[in-house]
């Protein structure tokens, strides 16, 4: 089935849990290294980021529905208002340590720092672009990125940056493909040694 076929649509609240299941399964290898032997609350804490990036970080949030009612395939946030730094970094400390413990919240707190990324005005950001494994090769992310520069431009953007591992070639070249452009690389030697991220690149094109 087609991309064209399924619906997307600007989330709403009691989608939260399901964007944060998307993510939490989309970037589970790197999760695992967050979380360590406490990957049951990684959902916990990633529906929490979810909300404050809803309330507090200027993002919104875009789903694409599957085959049954509710049923969310694919998801995708892009930041297009001003961020409350403070906010979201207090309350992503607060979720960590709740669920984590403090030893486990500060390791955890290292590896979530990379990449770094300063906010311009004039631009969007791509905080997160995750499908499902058993939606994917249907041509959804690409339909995201597509309405997630269309919420851009309407909120007067002139262009759109994201960051993407240097290792995950598959969104790579579906960026490439959509006309973003590397700009500059961020490398970590906390992050290449326990998460095996050598680098991130920060994409941008222009709208």
């Amino acid at each position: 089935m087609e991309a064209e076929q399924f619906t997307v649509r600007l989330a709403l609240p009691d989608d939260d849990q399901a964007i944060a299941a998307l993510v939490v399964e989309g970037f589970l290898d790197q999760f695992r290294h967050v979380f360590g032997g406490r990957m049951d609350r990684s959902l916990k804490v990633m529906e929490r980021w979810i909300r404050l990036e809803h309330t507090s970080g200027g993002v919104t949030s875009l789903v694409v529905e599957g085959y049954a009612d509710g049923e969310i395939a694919g998801s995708i946030g892009v930041r297009t208002e001003v961020s409350r730094e403070d906010i979201l970094a207090r309350g992503l400390w607060r979720a960590l340590t709740r669920n984590l413990g403090l030893p486990r919240a500060v390791w955890a707190t290292t590896l979530l720092s990379y990449p770094t990324y300063s906010s311009i005005a004039s631009e969007a950001y791509i905080e997160r672009l995750v499908i499902s494994p058993s939606f994917r090769r249907q041509g959804m992310a690409r339909r995201l990125l597509s309405a997630a520069e269309d919420l851009a431009r309407d909120a007067g953007k002139k262009s759109v940056g994201l960051h993407v591992t240097g290792n995950n070639l598959g969104a790579l070249r579906l960026y490439e493909a959509e006309g973003y452009v590397e700009v500059s690389r961020q490398r970590s030697l906390i992050a290449a040694w326990f998460m095996d991220i050598r680098e991130w690149l920060y994409l941008k094109k222009e709208l």
